[in-house]
């Protein structure tokens, strides 16, 4: 079986194979069948007490993945995250086939099935919620002083996808100055992106101390992305620092510090509770956008105008 039919199966046996969870899970490690990653189980929309979702444990939705998958060695996997879904009585489990991007399941354990797919906001006023948890934002912006709607990126460095829609973004920077963007980081686990955390660690640092340099930091990671290992990133960081009139010493030495990884933390808190899983994902207006670089730029464009003209709603 070719890799793309084995995918394509993938995807079909998503819906139906999942078996039901007896118990709720507690917070724990996940498992991966090809690596161990820290799955946050942060619920995106905690429910009440009385309202709470019986998760399955990372053990179990390894077991079911196995159950499923196993006949193939082709085929690997990393539980991402396990959490509560926005619809009661609904987990969400998010899944990388692959290392690729990751799939959301939602998961029904009465009925022993899952779907896969994505929940949409839907309403009069459907990214309400969304804008106010975005208050929360912190990393470095720019744009206008007093903007009708703000676009938010969380973006992982060592992303290719991320790197393509850099473009697009300064394009939009350009086209519509009187929007505020703000980026920030969101470091995909090791076992997809090696030194993720490391560049988001130096360029948040880079960020909190000179804001005009930190936009040319960002594009010069992204430039220089196939020259950067594990092994050698804390080297070739130093290296663009310097290179984009930022003091290598003093990045370093704040990458390196507890406050650094606080941040980095809370931007990662800040995203999943937003349901984000991939990157880059782009918040317009609350609008979450999920592939920005692959969306012709004139419907992007016509997006973006669209959503000045909805402000606020």
């Amino acid at each position: 079986m070719t890799k793309l039919n084995t995918l394509a199966l993938i995807s079909a046996v998503f819906v139906s194979t999942l078996a039901t969870a007896q118990t709720a899970a507690p917070k724990k490690p996940a498992t991966s069948h090809t690596a161990n990653t820290p799955a946050t189980n942060n619920a995106a929309n905690p429910a009440t007490p009385a309202m709470r979702t019986a998760l399955p444990t990372t053990a179990e939705v390894d077991a079911y993945m196995k159950r499923s998958f196993g006949y193939d060695p082709g085929i690997t996997w990393q539980i991402v995250n396990i959490r509560e879904s926005a619809v009661p009585g609904i987990a969400e489990i998010i899944v990388s086939i692959n290392r690729g991007e990751p799939n959301h399941l939602y998961f029904s354990a009465g009925a022993q099935v899952a779907f896969a797919g994505q929940l949409l906001p839907f309403g009069p006023n459907p990214f309400a919620t969304t804008r106010a948890t975005l208050q929360g934002v912190f990393g470095p912006t720019r744009g206008g002083e007093n903007p009708p709607i703000q676009i938010v990126e969380f973006s992982d460095l060592q992303c290719p996808h991320c790197k393509a829609a850099q473009p697009v973004v300064e394009k939009l920077a350009a086209d519509f100055p009187q929007v505020r963007f703000t980026f920030q980081q969101f470091p995909l686990p090791a076992s997809l992106h090696p030194w993720a955390m490391k560049a988001a660690q130096y360029a948040d640092c880079a960020g909190q101390m000179n804001k005009d340099a930190f936009w040319k930091y960002v594009d010069a990671i992204f430039e220089n992305q196939g020259s950067i290992a594990l092994a050698t990133a804390d080297d070739k960081l130093k290296e663009l620092a310097t290179a984009n009139g930022l003091d290598a010493a003093k990045i370093a030495a704040c990458a390196a510090s507890p406050e650094t990884d606080a941040r980095i933390k809370k931007s990662l808190e800040l995203g999943e509770s937003l349901n984000v899983s991939q990157t880059p994902t782009v918040f317009i207006n609350g609008r979450m956008v999920v592939g920005i670089g692959s969306i012709p730029y004139d419907g992007l464009k016509n997006l973006v105008q669209f959503e000045i003209d909805h402000a606020g709603k």
